[in-house]
């Protein structure tokens, strides 16, 4: 992981002149080399102290928490005791990219029970931890003052650190998505937010396919808010979006064209495709395709029309998958209707329809993957708005809940 933070933040940068181990890992400062007593009363020298960092940016600022975990085994006094005025639990905690705790610690300072720093946080910790050892080996310390390595950048798709995953202590979890290369077919309303969701997890690559250019209208149902300027430039759509999360990540592609049958070969090196257009006939090569290639992927869609003066309709998540593919031509119109009073067509102000609609294929694609837990395996879901049920079904069989017949709705 990027250590920009240590450069940039003086509470890190004195931890390191103080001569402690630091590095960070996963949106996780990690303190090193720090020494305690076992049950046996033996002392380590091998210890770490793992803290999630709270970032602005690439620099620190106050922790938001007085917790930390512990790893290379249970901190006890010089008779063998547990810690227990700083270990909530002894537990296994599995934090991502190879640090795995041993306990769980909660210790907070006096005075305002807020540390100042990481610097304060740390320092407090380890003479917990570390003083025990002291008194059983005079010669243990924490402050080794070790050579420093070279910094060298993280390899993951972020440009600044995902503290967001580590404070909620689901880093670990981003790993099952960490191989994924996404495609994403059609920039329209739900095509943005689909690309929004997205690019906030961990996937390696994503391959964005539209030939239109982000026009006016376009403005009210996408992610944030373009400026009058922006709009006048009439840039591609790719192209936008493109930018806006380059900021953020690396591994957006952009393909400045729509999928025809031409070009479908070019999805062969995904592994998962989303498909948001609404033109049903330039559906139907793709879905063929992704068949054949074993690939899976999940084609969203939305009628929406006006009764009585309101807005109703319906939201609809289809997952076809290499092994449960069948279901797609009776679920997946790729036959075009043409209607004059096409009520979505006209009305553009449905943001949080495009909006719920990317959510709900997103939570889909994280479910198939294993991040999300998911009892009934659903492959087609339909939310409707004015009864707001979501209906469920052609389930894939699913051996972790084999005998459990009851269906969510």
């Amino acid at each position: 992981m990027s250590q920009q933070p240590i450069a940039h933040s003086e509470d890190l940068n004195r931890l390191r002149d103080d001569g402690y181990s630091i590095c960070i890992n996963g949106g996780y400062l990690v303190v090193g080399d720090v020494p305690f007593v076992d049950s046996e009363g033996a002392v380590h020298a091998n210890g770490a102290l793992v803290v999630a960092l709270t970032l602005a940016g690439d620099t620190t600022v106050q922790p938001s928490d007085h917790t930390a975990y512990f790893l290379g085994g249970v901190p006890c006094d010089p008779d063998g005791r547990p810690l227990s005025h700083i270990i909530n639990q002894i537990r296994a905690d599995d934090l991502g990219n190879g640090l795995v705790a041993t306990c769980y610690l909660s210790a907070k300072p006096h005075g305002s029970g807020q540390y100042d720093d990481y610097h304060h946080k740390v320092t407090t910790y380890v003479a917990q931890i570390a003083g025990q050892a002291h008194a059983v080996d005079p010669e243990s310390t924490a402050r080794l003052y070790r050579p420093v390595e070279i910094d060298s950048e993280d390899q993951g798709p972020f440009k600044y650190i995902d503290t967001a995953s580590s404070r909620a202590g689901i880093a670990v979890l981003n790993e099952i998505l960490g191989e994924e290369r996404i495609g994403i077919v059609g920039l329209g309303g739900t095509g943005e937010f689909l690309l929004d969701a997205v690019a906030k997890s961990h996937v390696a690559e994503i391959h964005i396919f539209d030939g239109d250019e982000f026009l006016t209208h376009n403005a009210f149902r996408a992610p944030g808010a373009p400026s009058i300027e922006q709009l006048k430039a009439r840039p591609a759509k790719v192209d936008h979006f493109g930018d806006i999360y380059d900021q953020m990540r690396v591994g957006i592609i952009r393909h400045p064209y729509p999928v025809t049958e031409s070009q479908v070969s070019e999805l062969s090196g995904m592994t998962f495709v989303f498909i948001a257009i609404d033109d049903a006939e330039a559906k139907a090569p793709i879905i063929n395709h992704l068949i054949k290639s074993g690939i899976p992927s999940i084609d969203v869609g939305m009628g929406v029309e006006v009764v009585n003066g309101r807005l109703t309709g319906s939201l609809r998540t289809t997952l076809v998958t290499p092994d449960q593919c069948s279901h797609a031509p009776d679920r997946i119109s790729t036959v075009s209707v043409h209607r004059d009073d096409d009520d979505y067509r006209s009305n553009i102000q449905i943001a949080e329809l495009n909006m719920a609609n990317a959510a709900q294929a997103v939570i889909a694609w994280k479910k198939y993957r294993g991040f999300y837990a998911d009892w009934d395996r659903p492959h087609h879901i339909m939310y409707s708005i004015t009864s707001n049920r979501i209906v469920h079904d052609e389930y894939a069989p699913n051996p972790e809940t084999e005998g459990n017949e009851s269906k969510a709705v």
